[in-house]
Parts: structure tokens; C-alpha cells; sequence
């Protein structure tokens, strides 16, 4: 059975982010599902301490958990909107947190750093019109992705939820499905 890792970026319970968590959802029945919430996660950041350039994984062990569910998914989902033209900070430190991977890889010698291949897809929500700062965060991911065996290969966007004006777009999130899912 594949594994689908949903990563919630969200501190909102039942925010337009957990609507297309359960709207993603629907779709990975044939999956096993994880589903984190980086909110409730609590992670420590990076403190660039070395460690990982010594030994594998992390001086923090809060995450150790979160990255043996990361290892072993076959897709990997973030849901996240935008603050302050970026990632919610749980999620920026999850996300700096890949520099237990990066040492794996260039202090190491790990190639690659993650045995199993995934494809990865990222669904993000903002209050206004903020494509360029979407563009950037994916940007983010794919690049972080090249060392971490994984594909960024689909994007959904839903703008302008301040103002209520928006909408779920089921054709937009089909292709976002399909694209994550390798159909053609």
C-alpha cells in the first residue's frame, strides 16, 4: 500500500487549509495517510549545531518520529498559507529542518540521502492575490526537494481568502491530483 504524508502548515482547526486536506483526502483511499499538524507539532528550529554532519539524524529527537513517516511516504502534501510572504514558522522549521539530509548527502557522502523516491505536492491558500510569493515557496520546495529524492510536481492555489472571495476549484484540484499521482 502506497503512504500519503499530509503536512498541515495551518493553525486553523477548521480553516480553509483543513477543507482541502479533507478535500485532498478523498482522493489516496488506497492509502495509507499520515497527517501532521506543524502547529501541534512544535518543532525546534535548526540551530546549525553539527550534529547531523557527525551522525545520522538530529540532536532534537521531537521530529524523529515526523521523519520516519517522511522516509517512508510515497507522496508528501503541504498545506500552508501565506504569512508575510513566506511559510508559517512551524512549517519554515520543519522545512529547516531537511538539513539533517543535506549533511547526509554533502558532509557524508549519502547519495541519496532518502532511499525511497516521492512525489511531492504543496496546496497553498493566501489572503490576497499573492502569486509571486506562491511562486517563490514552491521554488523553495522543489529546490529542497532535488537532495531529498522527491519531485515538487504539483501545485494548487486558492488566492484571496480574506476576503471570502474564493472559491475550490475541482477541475484545478483534479489536475493537482493527477499531477501528484503521476496520471496522465
Amino acid at each position: 500500500m502506497k503512504r500519503l504524508l499530509l503536512i498541515k502548515g495551518s493553525p486553523r482547526d477548521n480553516g480553509v487549509c483543513q477543507e482541502l486536506i479533507n478535500q485532498v483526502r478523498t482522493y489516496f483511499l488506497d492509502c495509507s495517510v499520515k497527517e501532521y499538524d506543524t502547529y501541534k507539532m512544535s518543532p525546534s528550529p535548526c540551530t546549525d549545531c553539527k550534529y547531523c554532519e557527525y551522525h545520522s539524524g538530529c540532536s532534537n529527537k521531537d521530529l524523529d518520529i515526523f521523519f520516519e513517516d517522511f522516509e517512508r511516504a510515497d507522496y508528501i502534501v503541504f498545506f500552508t498559507p501565506v504569512y508575510n510572504n513566506f511559510f508559517p514558522a512551524p512549517l519554515k522549521a520543519v522545512i529547516d529542518r531537511f538539513q539533517r539530509y543535506y549533511s547526509a548527502r554533502f558532509k557524508r557522502g549519502a547519495k541519496p540521502p532518502i532511499e525511497k523516491t516521492k512525489r511531492v505536492g504543496v496546496v497553498i491558500a493566501s489572503g490576497s492575490n499573492a502569486r509571486q510569493s506562491v511562486d517563490f515557496m514552491t521554488a523553495t520546495l522543489k529546490q529542497a526537494f532535488t537532495i531529498l529524492n522527491g519531485e515538487v510536481c504539483a501545485r494548487y492555489y486558492i488566492p484571496n481568502t480574506d476576503s471570502g472571495k474564493y472559491t475550490f476549484n475541482l477541475i484545478e484540484l483534479e489536475k493537482f491530483i493527477h499531477q501528484l499521482r503521476g496520471i496522465r
